[in-house]
């Protein structure tokens, strides 16, 4: 049996909570690491992107006694915990039915074989180039070469790797594909800054891309391809979900829930 604290360091050796404080250092914004302690014993675990209603619910079904996240369930401070507001309400919910709750995100995000290098390696990218270094080893954004494939090829590839029902691309559907540049999440900004700076690709993969952006770069002549947010870090997610499984040598259950509403 694990305490909290002994699968929180296991859980951190692949993305290092450090990384988060460097990140928050240079001027981000995060709120990775315990977000609810409830108990100390970890016998069966949930990995969701999210926590939502229908986390819990799984998590309930699975009798659970530990949630991890991507997203903070606790993003911003709140000033106080009430039912009536819906990101309390989560937590509430969590600590009444005995639920310990982690969340893993910015620091999970830059990590060396984290969500934003699993999208890479999604999109069929091997040997990647890290466009925004956070240490000497970690980082956001990737850019790799692929063998050519045109823009439709592209889509439908990256239809089949992330399950993506919903997905847009921008673009000559015949356009030839042969280097990508791609940023997890909401990546539109480093994706803007990437194209202004000289970056080369032939296609953004990112998602929650605004119109001024996307007008850019086909001014720009580059393609590009939005996934749902996600589905750009679901598959990611489970990447690090199938790696701790690996790494916890003692008698924990782990499930994974993929909400397909939002895929």
């Amino acid at each position: 049996m694990l305490t909290l604290d002994s699968f929180f360091e296991i859980l951190d050796k692949r993305a290092p909570l450090e990384l988060d404080k460097k990140l928050i250092e240079r001027g981000d914004y995060d709120n990775s690491g315990i977000i609810v302690r409830v108990n100390d014993n970890v016998k069966k675990v949930l990995f969701s992107l999210d926590l939502s209603e229908a986390t819990l619910k799984k998590a309930k079904y699975f009798s659970c006694d530990t949630i991890v996240t991507h997203h903070p369930a606790i993003y911003k401070p709140l000033k106080n915990l009430s039912t009536d507001d819906y990101s309390s309400r989560l937590v509430l919910a969590a600590v009444q039915r005995g639920i310990n709750v982690i969340s893993m995100h910015l620091n999970l995000d830059v990590a060396e074989n984290g969500i934003d290098a699993s999208l890479c390696q999604g999109l069929g990218g091997a040997e990647c180039k890290i466009l925004d270094m956070t240490d000497e080893k970690n980082g956001y954004g990737r850019e790799f070469s692929i063998k050519p494939r045109t823009l439709s090829q592209m889509r439908a590839w990256a239809k089949r790797s992330f399950c993506a029902k919903r997905l847009i691309t921008y673009g000559d559907p015949k356009t030839e594909i042969k280097t990508v540049a791609s940023f997890c999440g909401g990546g539109s900004g480093h994706a803007l800054s990437y194209m202004q700076n000289g970056g080369k690709a032939d296609l953004i993969v990112t998602s929650d891309m605004p119109h001024h952006i996307i007008k850019e770069a086909m001014d720009r002549g580059v393609c590009v391809m939005l996934l749902t947010h996600y589905a750009s870090e679901n598959y990611g997610f489970n990447a690090y979900y199938h790696a701790i499984i690996r790494d916890v040598a003692e008698n924990v259950e782990m499930f994974y829930f993929a909400d397909g509403r939002f895929m």
